[in-house]
């Protein structure tokens, strides 16, 4: 009965999708029944469901605590998002968009539920085509270019991986049928290669899906072009990314320090992503890198509790991952939501913007929950969070650690910092008195609650606690009792929370700092794309120079006395070949040449530098493999 309830939340999400085709925005009712039976199987889940599912698509499920806790936010995403856009002005496709959408969910329940890692790759990939449609459909402007770089990343450094990861774990296990996590798990030794190498495919996977470094190029242009109330699906899908890589790094594929230290490292270059918000104006992009930085903070704990595996810090560090991802999720959510009360109207969330939204107080409590939420202030979701993973950091002697903490520590500065930038750059600058629009009933109710949900799980973390303890009983770690001794329990929660109300404190006195002195503060981090790019090109000219002067006349036969006539590459090829064949070379080099001319051309900072390198230098290394 359990399975088939499932079965019916996905046969109506479905369902929602050919209605969304024919009607649009009447397929939100379907939508809104399909969540109350998604409740059901979370509940259900929570003491273990398993079985087959989908007839005509045979899929083995098997839902645990932890599915079943990330099942059950998706089920909360998926009621309020469906009761948010009945009274929602869509600015795009509504058909299209009501069709990927469902799919969308449907693909992200389907993952969440799947123990089989062929159908888990097949609903990734549905899951990344559905929400490129979503971004396409929303037809607005730069809409096309984001979808082609979202789809690109998600094809090659998500679903190439996986069908790769898929592909050997086949061989190892023999059988599509019982090609499980729990039969890879089983048959590790009939692999034909080193799990290591099966951990760093699912972990490009995962970090694509999630938006973390080097893959996070895509996230402030989705989330710029599609409507605001439609990117919850995408913070979804970031939590999916987490999922992946935990369930794969701690329940089935044996992982070590090496693989923690390269997760937390990856998760504190993401954090980064916050100093590019504080200097952001455009609300969607500026939101839209505080949740890079998020994701970029639960793969830091996620790191964390694979170095620290197996010891009570451990357990801390990794309940710290799941709290947060779970938690951007519900106060990122509330705050697009109240974006896309500003877009009903048909106008660009912006820092003027607001005012015509806060005008309404009860809206501007209810934002300013979630708002404080992500920056971190006590009581509050990412305080809670924050809380367990610098404990868990804090609370070893591990030097690695401690810098990589003290690192994001300090970046945690900014999300409050950001928030007083904006209050305060509203006020000057936006002096116009504005009528207060009243906001639709339906769009103020789902906006507090799911902000009232994020306030209530984080004051309350004992809501969760039993899903959370529950979700890794089967990994044998050292849990928690009761709430006091997972957060008081370590001898480094005290430095934690000194740290964290630090930090709020110093956040608050630089967004009250003018804007000028706090650019000032940042022009070593904004001016190394300029560094990067005046460096290379002051390399490549070295290159140019030894060439033209100490390589060519060795392959060319060039007078002495012409040499200094020759300025340039196409300069050299008005002179005969000497001893070597120069077509095996000069593509290469002309390559080169104009990749320099490229880069001179266009003002790129440290984020696309940094991204292209890290892209460019796995392309080198998937080569390398390749031929060797």
């Amino acid at each position: 009965m359990s399975l088939y309830v499932l079965e019916l939340a996905l046969g109506l999400l479905f369902t929602a999708s050919l209605v969304g085709l024919a009607s649009g925005k009447r397929a939100y009712y379907v939508t809104l029944v399909s969540s109350v039976f998604l409740f059901a199987s979370a509940v259900e889940g929570l003491n273990g469901l398993s079985g087959e599912i989908i007839p005509f698509l045979p899929t083995t499920v098997r839902i645990d605590s932890l599915s079943a806790l990330f099942l059950l936010v998706t089920a909360f995403i998926t009621f309020t998002l469906s009761l948010y856009l009945l009274s929602y002005e869509v600015k795009g496709d509504e058909r299209f968009l009501a069709m990927a959408t469902n799919m969308a969910l449907l693909s992200a329940v389907a993952f969440l539920s799947t123990n089989n890692i062929e159908r888990l790759t097949l609903f990734y990939e549905l899951f990344a085509v559905f929400t490129a449609v979503m971004v396409l459909a929303s037809e607005t402007r730069g809409s096309r270019k984001a979808t082609w770089r979202y789809l690109v990343l998600t094809q090659a450094f998500g679903i190439i991986p996986l069908l790769i990861a898929t592909g050997l774990a086949y061989g190892a296990v023999g059988s599509l049928h019982h090609l499980t996590f729990h039969g890879l798990r089983e048959n590790l030794g009939n692999l034909a290669v080193s799990p290591a190498f099966l951990l760093v495919l699912f972990l490009s996977a995962s970090l694509v899906r999630s938006g973390a470094f080097p893959f996070h190029v895509w996230v402030p242009r989705v989330y710029r072009s599609l409507p605001s109330p439609f990117i919850p699906v995408f913070l979804l899908g970031e939590a999916l990314g987490v999922y992946m890589l935990l369930r794969v790094a701690h329940f089935v594929l044996p992982s070590g320090e090496a693989l923690g230290y390269a997760v937390a490292f990856i998760g504190t270059v993401t954090a980064f992503a916050t100093l590019y918000s504080f200097k952001e104006i455009r609300l969607k992009r500026k939101f839209a890198y505080h949740s890079v930085m998020d994701v970029g903070i639960a793969y830091f704990a996620l790191g964390s509790s694979l170095v620290l595996q197996g010891t009570f810090l451990g357990t801390v560090a990794l309940l710290g991952a799941l709290l947060h991802v779970l938690y951007q999720v519900l106060y990122k959510s509330s705050l697009f939501f109240g974006l896309g009360a500003i877009e009903h109207y048909g106008e660009e969330p912006n820092i003027c913007s607001m005012r015509k939204l806060l005008k309404g107080h009860v809206i501007a409590l209810l934002m300013s929950l979630s708002v404080f939420s992500m920056a971190g202030i006590p009581p509050l979701s990412a305080f809670v969070s924050k809380w367990l993973i610098y404990t868990a950091s804090m609370g070893t002697t591990n030097v690695l650690l401690w810098l990589m903490v003290v690192t994001i520590a300090f970046l945690g500065i900014f999300p409050l910092a950001s928030i007083i930038q904006v209050r305060r750059i509203n006020r000057l600058i936006c002096k116009r008195e504005v009528e207060r629009d009243e906001v639709p009933f339906a769009i103020r109710t789902v906006t507090g609650i799911v902000s009232l949900a994020s306030f209530l799980v984080a004051v309350f973390p004992f809501i969760l606690l039993p899903w959370l303890t529950g979700s890794l009983e089967e990994l044998g770690y050292p849990l928690p009792e009761t709430p006091s001794q997972l957060f008081l329990g370590s001898p480094g929660s005290l430095i934690a929370l000194v740290t964290l109300v630090a930090m709020a404190v110093i956040g608050w006195r630089i967004g009250k700092m003018p804007t000028e002195r706090v650019s000032e503060l940042l022009l070593i981090f904004y001016n190394m794309g300029d560094i990067l790019r005046f460096t290379a090109d002051y390399f490549l000219s070295l290159g140019k120079g030894f060439y033209l002067q100490r390589v060519l006349p060795i392959i060319k036969v060039v007078p002495k006395h012409e040499l200094p006539l020759i300025k340039d590459y196409d300069d050299a090829l008005d002179y005969p070949v000497r001893h070597l064949d120069e077509a095996m070379f000069m593509p290469l080099i002309r390559a080169v040449e104009r990749l320099a001319r490229w880069g001179r051309s266009r003002n790129l900072d440290m984020n696309a530098l940094i991204s292209g390198f890290a892209i460019a230098m796995a392309v080198l290394i998937v080569l390398l493999g390749v031929f060797a």
